[in-house]
């Protein structure tokens, strides 16, 4: 642990609690990351996961034992009337009615021109004077200003210091590729990766994620605010020059700290060394840093023509988008036809699969026995790989009409890479179909902790709390996801069914009708048009109805759900009865049914028998 200098302010667990609306997250989490920069202690729910007992018994123990109180003030808490930030306020009032009339427990801020004599900010608010940090932008006087009221008794000014951030911390940044052909992006990321899974394996080693590390691939951002956001203390950074046969790696480890580079090293090698080039640099950095590594770089092959089909096939897999995922499926099939025995292989295969079929991308008579072929070659091959037993409960997750299995596989996934985002963010998403809200939460927001800034995680939170009902939550997480990643159409998606379990219409075909500008997918129009249903506009989900029964009936793959999720916003009763029964024979589609419409078909069980029956059937409670 770091020795503090005297001018240092030392802050207890929660010093500052930060209180907000849902829309305000980006402002919060400017002033978050100004007041941790300075080494304060800050209360701020970047999980998204509010609401219920244990969160309010949470919250009432934080805003209990704070020592200051933030209420950030904007015109999206003057417009609505309800929200959980009204509890925190409550909780603040009410408490500083129990302290003296001297003491500095309440700093409200505004991040907009709202007037402080606003009606709908409690009176007790009123009677402060407001700072105002616009658009939540926070200058050094602020800061100076909070760590005062955190230590009144010192005379001094204190100095602003880092937070603590553990010393055996790393995060590997994607390697710079400087080779002629841009194409070959996928080694120089593929490289990264494989190092960054290796150190991962050293259980006294923190790691950050990869889908964090990479978020700032091709941004000029300071090395100090990388480790910063990553919290931790060192960084990976790498290039690689690719001619023919001839490879060209350097790499340096950086103290993020105080900008000082630990160790460099260039690699002039062919490319049949690449695997012992991997093995060194890792050992290299488990050295620096003083770790045991005890194990090389695990590939899965020694064919080196496989092994770079796959690396191709995860690059693409990454992007999570129709196309891509296409050609990771090619790669990943060609790497297999090189290595009948590469199970990371045909787990990726198998994943891919899984993934086209849940958004209505391929039918599922197609993805369900090439997903099941490779699932089981791949858990076959590898039983050791947290990979396939994630995949075998993917599948199972997914495709299964006994999906309740897929917990096994999961938690077995988990228990060889506990530092697995990935697996903990799709348990989660098993214990919200499993209707175990507490648990679900909780690894929700292990994933999160294992990998802030993965957009695919809080899009994917966002899923799981819609189908727990905890829409206001739901609608934080997707907003997180598209701060971190703006042109992410799931997230898009996420948000507009979360504004949709509020009874917020309209702002769920706000946020929907852009992406379905942009992409008519069956699984966008279908979301469109229960909204559209349940704001009144029925003519204009009709004809959204109207397009996809014609795409149908030319031969286009249309899923179930999405005609059945416009019937369910017009009402439609004998309707919505008559594709359940549809998709009761289909049990490849009944996840997208649980994790999309769940949450609304709950609301329609005390009225309609067979829906009830239905409900029951999918979920078996």
């Amino acid at each position: 642990m770091e020795r503090e200098s005297p001018n240092q302010v030392t802050t207890r667990a929660g010093a500052v609690f930060l209180s907000y609306a849902s829309q305000d997250a980006e402002a919060a989490r400017r002033i978050f990351d100004a007041l941790r920069a300075a080494g304060i202690d800050v209360w701020f729910d970047q999980s998204e996961l509010r609401g219920g007992d244990a969160w309010d018994r949470q919250i009432r123990k934080q805003i209990h034992d704070c020592t200051l109180f933030v209420p950030i003030i904007s015109k999206n808490t003057h417009e609505r009337a309800e929200g959980y930030f009204r509890l925190e306020w409550k909780l603040a009032v009410d408490r500083c009615q129990r302290m003296s009339a001297d003491k500095a427990f309440l700093v409200p801020v505004v991040i907009e021109d709202t007037p402080d004599d606003d009606e709908r900010v409690p009176e007790k608010f009123r009677d402060l004077q407001w700072t105002r940090l616009p658009a939540g932008n926070t200058p050094r006087e602020f800061i100076t200003r909070i760590l005062q009221l955190l230590s009144p008794e010192s005379g001094h000014t204190p100095t602003i210091a880092l937070g603590r951030i553990a010393e055996k911390s790393i995060a590997v940044l994607p390697f710079t590729n400087l080779s002629a052909e841009k194409e070959s992006e996928y080694f120089s990321d593929g490289l990264a990766e494989e190092i960054l899974n290796a150190l991962s394996q050293v259980a006294e080693l923190s790691v950050a994620a990869r889908s964090s590390s990479f978020s700032f691939k091709g941004k000029a951002t300071d090395a100090g605010e990388i480790a910063r956001r990553l919290h931790v203390a060192h960084l990976l950074e790498g290039s690689v020059r690719r001619s023919g046969d001839r490879l060209r790696i350097t790499v340096q480890l950086v103290d993020a700290r105080n900008g000082f580079q630990l160790w460099s090293e260039r690699y002039d090698r062919d490319m049949q060394d690449i695997f012992e080039i991997q093995d060194e640099i890792a050992r290299a950095i488990a050295e620096r840093l003083r770790v045991t590594f005890a194990t090389g770089v695990r590939r899965g092959t020694e064919n080196l023509e496989a092994y770079e089909l796959y690396l191709r096939g995860r690059h693409y897999w990454h992007e999570r988008s129709p196309a891509t995922l296409r050609m990771a499926v090619q790669y990943f099939e060609q790497s297999i036809a090189i290595d009948h025995g590469y199970a990371l292989a045909y787990a990726g295969l198998a994943d891919c699969y899984g993934i086209l079929n849940f958004y209505g991308w391929m039918p599922d008579s197609v993805t369900q026995p090439k997903a099941y072929a490779a699932m089981t070659r791949a858990v076959a091959l590898g039983s050791s790989l947290w990979e396939c037993h994630f995949s075998q409960g993917f599948y199972v997750f997914y495709f299964d009409r006994a999906w309740r299995a897929a917990e096994a596989h999961f938690r077995k996934a988990i228990s060889l890479n506990p530092r697995s985002s990935l697996a903990c963010t799709y348990y989660a998403l098993w214990l919200s179909n499993a209707g175990r809200e507490q648990e679900s939460i909780e690894f929700f927001t292990r994933a999160r902790e294992l990998d802030p800034l993965a957009p695919l995680v809080h899009g994917l939170t966002s899923a799981g709390l819609c189908e727990l009902r905890r829409f206001d939550a739901a609608e934080r997480a997707a907003l997180h996801a598209l701060e971190l990643q703006p042109a992410y159409m799931l997230a898009s998606y996420w948000l507009g069914l979360a504004c949709y379990g509020q009874r917020r219409y309209a702002d769920g075909v706000l946020a929907l009708e852009p992406v379905v500008a942009l992409s008519r997918a069956p699984i966008f129009i279908g979301l469109l048009g229960l909204g559209y249903g349940y704001a009144g506009r029925n003519a204009d989900a009709r004809s959204l109805l109207r397009e996809l029964e014609d795409r149908a009936s030319r031969g286009e793959h249309v899923p179930l759900w999405a005609p059945l999720a416009i019937h369910v916003g017009l009402a439609d009763t004998p309707a919505i009865r008559h594709g359940l029964r549809a998709v009761s024979a289909e049990p490849a589609q009944q996840y997208t049914v649980r994790s999309v419409l769940g949450c609304f078909l709950r609301e329609m069980r005390c009225i309609d028998p067979e829906i009830n029956r239905a409900h029951l059937e999918l979920f078996g409670w």
